[in-house]
């Protein structure tokens, strides 16, 4: 039963990455992405690592993807180049659907059957904080000053919008 929920949630990611690069709307495009985010947060979970999956749901689609969201609705972005037809739209997604088949059947002739146990401290927080403390301390704080940068300059970009 796991396994159907797992890649049933799988599936909900996949067709936001698609929305995402395939949608001509950016507002469309964005949400779908927060939508990929999100499934991929509640993976994480499925996968019983429930720190990095609340982690990805708050962070990345909580706050990075409000930040983009508002960032395509103040720079007022349209649709731009060519019309996409109903048939390619179509073919797309068809294309998609025929490629997920043929990747799960892949997947399924060579898994191993389900999901093997893991060491219980594994995904722990307090291995993750062990981790992150010991071994990646300074990627972790350069990532939150790329993040704050980021953030500063969509504020900056916004007021200059506005006024």
């Amino acid at each position: 039963m796991m396994l159907w929920i797992f890649f049933a949630v799988a599936f909900v990611a996949f067709l936001g990455a698609l929305g995402l690069v395939f949608h001509s709307n950016p507002m469309v495009a964005g949400l779908c992405m927060a939508v990929a985010m999100v499934a991929q947060g509640c993976l994480y979970m499925l996968l019983h690592v429930p720190f990095l999956g609340f982690f990805q749901i708050i962070i990345y689609a909580g706050a990075v993807m409000v930040m983009a969201v508002f960032i395509i609705m103040a720079h007022g972005m349209a649709e731009q180049g060519q019309e996409v037809s109903l048939t390619q739209t179509v073919a797309t997604y068809v294309a998609a659907v025929l490629f997920l088949v043929q990747a799960l059947r892949a997947v399924w002739n060579a898994a191993p059957p389900a999901f093997t146990e893991v060491d219980r401290a594994f995904g722990s927080l307090q291995q993750f904080g062990n981790l992150l403390v010991e071994h990646y301390a300074v990627p972790f704080e350069l990532a939150s000053l790329v993040l704050l940068t980021a953030m500063v300059g969509a504020v900056v970009m916004a007021r200059r919008i506005w006024e």
